[in-house]
């Protein structure tokens, strides 16, 4: 584990870990670069390079990163792809997915836009319990890592198909 402080315009050269890194921005603005394909990373943001692949950083502002190397990349993990579920029902059947999980339990959610809602509604309803880690970063396709880090607290709530929608696809 390292703490990585860079002031405006430095970089770190492309290089290759063999273990799995994790990044995670502490605070500023830096682009990352993995396999030479540009991803902004900002504040509070987290990403996962697999062992192996080339990767490199430049920081657009003072900016600090915690980076940690672990080990040998994670088995295949359950996705959850959202791109031909109803936009409707997407957040509650995120949150029942996460609710399911154990501590240290992650699913990769597949999107064709970046979630952002999501990813503030999750925080504020689950607060401190998961972690949101960008695999693939559009434009396309996003595929996000969302891990369980600590048990439900046992007063969550979780988003509801709105009932409008609820009795119009009821059965007549």
């Amino acid at each position: 584990m390292a703490l990585l402080n860079l002031r405006a315009g430095q970089s770190v050269s492309e290089h290759v870990a063999k273990e799995m890194v994790t990044v995670y921005s502490i605070s500023g603005h830096i682009t990352f670069y993995e396999n030479r394909t540009p991803i902004d990373l900002r504040a509070g943001e987290v990403l996962w390079i697999a062992g192996g692949v080339s990767h490199g950083l430049q920081a657009h502002e003072d900016s600090s990163l915690l980076v940690v190397r672990a080990g040998n990349v994670p088995a295949t993990e359950e996705e959850l792809d959202l791109r031909e579920i109803p936009h409707f029902q997407r957040h509650p059947l995120v949150f029942a997915k996460f609710d399911q999980l154990a501590v240290r339990d992650s699913f990769v959610l597949v999107n064709d836009h970046d979630p952002v809602p999501l990813n503030r509604q999750m925080g504020g309803m689950r607060p401190g319990q998961l972690t949101w880690e960008y695999v693939t970063r559009g434009p396309d396709i996003f595929r996000i890592r969302i891990r369980r880090i600590a048990p439900r607290t046992g007063s969550e709530t979780s988003p509801a198909v709105p009932t409008s929608t609820v009795a119009r696809i009821r059965p007549a």
